[in-house]
């Protein structure tokens, strides 16, 4: 039967030669034609196009290489990627070599071990021809000795790589023929290794055969393997005009994806659909989170052709993290992490709460004390962990890898998806598929496993899990997505085989487009010359860089009308990126991007400062300010809504990690306590810091740990330090220690409070001392805030409460040097004058601040933006999205 060679470069036409000689025989009603391309997304791809022209076939008619050989290839089956990572693990640990190990247990290792098989094997090289031609290669040897045992285990198992499956197809295509299929076009491909050629081989033996090549150095490779094999090549006819090529630089990467996303905007409102554009990416770990969440801002319909981790989506998360909680000893703080993904429950008051109380008694473990936490939580969180707890008893179980698959995929029944709302959107629809899917793919990964273990005896649920685990780490998940007016969004190796009138090829800087390749740590590029010698075709780095040359000249002429070239001037930290190199020979200007902001969807006025005016609440108001703190009113000069939140609403935060709960704030308390004390009762200063540092500790869970001994070393550092410190002539004084204090400010304000200390010579002169456990510098910033309430309304207090003589107030820095930073009427310690009116000043302010809560204003305007970051209601006010917004930035 004849064989063809149909060669050309880019833009050629060959892929439409194809699909119009496919659509003529469909048109005449003759069905033993097949269409092999190399990858599902492009078949599916071809389908469409065929289907548009109005023809109605069967789906099997175009197909992949190695769904076509599956009728063909019998048993035993081809091994899963994931299941052949964990018999390449075990090999590993089988063969023992010293040469690996130190990085055996390392899951990166496994995996470059299992990639470098699977490349082996595709070549048409098994560890016997392997071992055959072995070159000279420092891990030659030891590598062998894995693949050897790697065989072994697949034999041992019933499975097969793809290389043998490929071969056995091809000897039964050779002897029994091609079951009524005439004619067979192969479109797409551009490395074919000696298994593929082989089934091509077979295929001319019993039908016409035609290949399609391009004009590349891996095409001009094959093609004279091509021709010994009989095959006649002919020229493709078919011209398509180069496409019209822009250059773009963007300041970073963000602004690269908005111009992006502006110029397909203007394409869309000139009447083209989205299904003629495309965005080619070569770096997708960079460009696909970027590119998802600009598209989104913009409203563009996108279909992204990429796989995800089934490991990130949020129903195997919920399974896998309930597992790890249940192997913890129900860890609350790992148990809660798990109830937080149970979509019914994720964002309920009732977890809310739950959370708080988990939070507060963390750490802490066991069902028991969980169970414990939820009086006056509702029922239905109740039943969710009693549902969880019925994996509890499988920790005992010892049983056969497939009786642990068939408990896991019972696991799905956790998972119980919220109810939906009485319509659903697109989103919401590509959402429930998506969980479907997932927990699809969870199930899969449990028989996986079970098929990749092979132990001698019943095995523990840790064993098991740990290699469940590692499945659902390699597995990829790719959602449906059956949408067809959208952008495509495409990797550099998939859009090979598309043409769109537009198309954007992003990311053209050096180490992204092009890729750098390293050699092979197992096989360098001499070893690999050497096996190429021997017949046995593995690339070698070079090679791989060649490649990067082919699918950046595949990208840019993808496109029939316009494509786009654009690249990031500067990387996210600020560097400059060295434009790629392919870009030298273009001659382009480089283009400046254009300032953008999405439109709103819907045109909003901006919403007045709230203000309340509801009577009864201003009434309210009134009340719960008869009587203030000076931190109070600082507290609402800095920002009126934080004040609301925390003095008014009484908002609390989220209890602190255990981790984190020896912050500023408690170090501080800790230190004030030792003070109040030590003054009472004097003693030596680090034995008393001691007993009340522990006492702190265990009341609040602090866990030991080398955090928490340097900052309880630092602090007691510090208070032996201002124990022996002589700057404050503390002999000449009277002291008080934690002096409470209320007087009115006029017949509707009271103010009340707590000094740390009061030292009262024997003239009558009154000294106020506040601690601070901070910095010098911190203090300094103090002294020059005159918006201060607290000093001047301590000297208040010290006169019309004490009957003191005030003469002075002080904040005490303890921090790593002890500082004095204050006022004094007389010089004293360097101290500042008090200011004229100072008190009177305070009193005016005070007053208008108050008026102002009891008239309801309570709107998000703080008045040093840096303190935000320490505000417990910054994520309620979005004060940081507001700002730029409100400035004509771009968000």
């Amino acid at each position: 039967m004849p064989v063809r060679l149909l060669t050309g470069p880019a833009g050629s036409g060959k892929t439409a030669f194809v699909v119009e000689r496919l659509i003529e025989a469909l048109r005449s009603n003759r069905y033993g034609v097949q269409l092999l391309v190399p990858t599902a997304t492009l078949a599916e791809h071809l389908q469409n196009r065929v289907a548009r022209e109005g023809l109605v076939f069967r789906r099997h008619l175009i197909q992949t290489l190695s769904g076509f050989i599956d009728r063909w290839a019998g048993d035993p089956p081809q091994v899963a990627d994931a299941v052949l990572y964990l018999i390449v693990e075990e090999a590993v640990a089988r063969a023992n070599r010293p040469e690996f190990r130190r990085v055996a247990g390392l899951p990166g290792f496994s995996a470059a071990v299992a990639r470098t098989i699977g490349e082996f094997s595709a070549a048409g090289c098994d560890s016997r021809r392997l071992g055959e031609h072995l070159p000279d290669s420092p891990l030659g040897a030891a590598f062998l000795s894995v693949y050897r045992e790697t065989d072994r285990i697949l034999k041992r198992q019933g499975w097969a790589l793809r290389a043998e499956r490929l071969e056995r197809a091809a000897a039964r295509i050779r002897n029994e023929g091609t079951g009524g299929i005439e004619t067979v076009w192969l479109d797409g491909f551009h490395a074919l290794p000696d298994p593929e050629l082989a089934v091509i081989e077979a295929l001319g033996d019993h039908a016409d055969v035609t290949l399609t090549l391009g004009d590349t150095d891996a095409g001009e490779a094959l093609r004279g393997r091509l021709w010994a094999m009989g095959f006649e090549e002919e020229r493709a006819a078919g011209h398509r005009e180069a496409p019209e090529l822009t250059l773009v630089r963007a300041s970073g990467i963000e602004r690269e994806a908005e111009e992006i996303a502006r110029r397909i905007v203007d394409e869309a409102a000139a009447g083209r659909p989205f299904r003629e554009i495309g965005i080619i990416i070569r770096a997708a770990e960079t460009y696909v989170p970027v590119l998802r969440a600009t598209l989104e801002r913009f409203a563009i319909p996108a279909r992204f052709y990429f796989d995800s981790e089934l490991g990130r989506h949020a129903a195997v998360r919920f399974l896998t993290s309930t597992v790890d909680a249940m192997l913890s000893g129900w860890d609350h703080a790992t148990t809660l992490a798990a109830l937080r993904l149970a979509p019914r429950f994720a964002d309920s008051p009732a977890m809310d709460r739950f959370d708080f109380r988990v939070g507060e008694l963390a750490p802490d473990s066991g069902l028991g004390g969980l169970k414990a936490l939820l009086e006056d939580v509702e029922g239905p969180l109740a039943h969710l962990i009693d549902s969880v707890a019925t994996i509890e008893e499988w920790r005992s179980f010892e049983m056969q890898p497939a009786d642990w698959a068939l408990r896991f995929r019972s696991l799905r029944n956790l998972f119980r998806a919220a109810r939906p709302p009485e319509r659903a959107d697109h989103e919401l629809a590509l959402l429930w598929r998506g969980q479907s899917t997932a927990l699809d793919l969870f199930d899969q990964a449990a028989s996986e496993a079970a098929q990749a273990l092979d132990p001698e005896g019943p095995l523990g649920i840790g064993e098991f899990w740990r290699a469940l685990k590692s499945v659902v780490r390699l597995k990829p998940l790719r959602l449906e997505d059956g949408r067809r007016n959208v952008v495509h969004i495409l990797s550099a190796p998939e859009a090979r085989q598309w043409v769109l009138p537009v198309v954007f090829v992003c990311g053209l800087v050096e180490g992204q487009f092009p890729q750098f390749h390293l050699e092979d740590p197992f096989f360098p590029d001499a070893a690999r010359t050497s096996l190429q010698a021997a017949g046995i075709r593995v690339r070698t780095a070079r090679e791989f860089e060649s490649e990067e040359r082919a699918l950046f000249d595949s990208a840019i002429t993808r496109a029939t009308e316009q494509a786009t070239l654009s690249y990031p001037e500067f990387d996210a930290g600020g560097e400059g990126n060295l434009p790629s190199l392919f870009l030298e020979g273009l001659a382009l200007e480089a283009e400046e991007t254009c300032p953008v902001r999405p439109q709103p969807r819907s045109v909003l006025t901006a919403p007045p400062p709230p203000v309340i005016h509801e009577p009864q609440l201003l009434a309210t108001l009134r009340l719960k300010t008869t009587r203030l703190a000076p931190t109070a009113l600082e507290s609402y000069q800095q920002c009126p809504f934080q004040y609301f939140g925390s003095h008014l609403l009484r908002l609390q935060p989220r209890p602190a990690r255990p981790e984190e709960r020896l912050d500023f704030r408690a170090q501080g308390k800790i230190v004030h306590a030792v003070l109040a004390a030590w003054y009472r009762s004097p003693e030596e200063i680090g034995a008393l810091f001691d007993r009340i540092f522990e006492e702190s500790r265990e009341q609040n869970r602090i866990p030991t740990g080398y955090h928490t001994e340097r900052l309880r070393q630092a602090m007691r550092d510090d208070l032996e330090r201002f124990a022996a410190d002589a700057t404050w002539p503390r002999l000449n004084f009277r002291s008080r220690m934690e002096e409470k204090f209320e007087f009115p400010l006029n017949e509707s304000l009271r103010i009340a409070g707590r000094i740390d200390r009061v030292d009262t010579a024997a003239d009558g002169r009154t000294y106020i001392l506040d601690y601070k456990y901070s910095a010098a510098q911190r203090l300094k910033e103090m002294l020059k805030n005159g918006d201060q309430f607290q000093a001047p309304l301590y000297l208040m207090a010290a006169e019309k409460v004490l009957g003191a003589k005030p003469a002075g107030v002080f904040y005490v820095g303890l921090k790593g040097v002890v500082a004095y930073a204050g006022w004094s009427e007389a010089p004293f310690l360097e101290a500042d004058p008090i200011p004229e009116e100072w008190l009177a000043g305070a009193a005016r302010r005070a007053l208008h601040l108050v008026e102002e809560i009891r008239q309801g204003r309570i709107a998000a305007a703080p008045l040093n933006t840096r303190q935000c970051r320490l505000c417990d209601s910054r994520d309620v006010c979005r004060i940081e999205v507001i700002r730029p917004a409100a400035a004509g930035g771009i968000p």
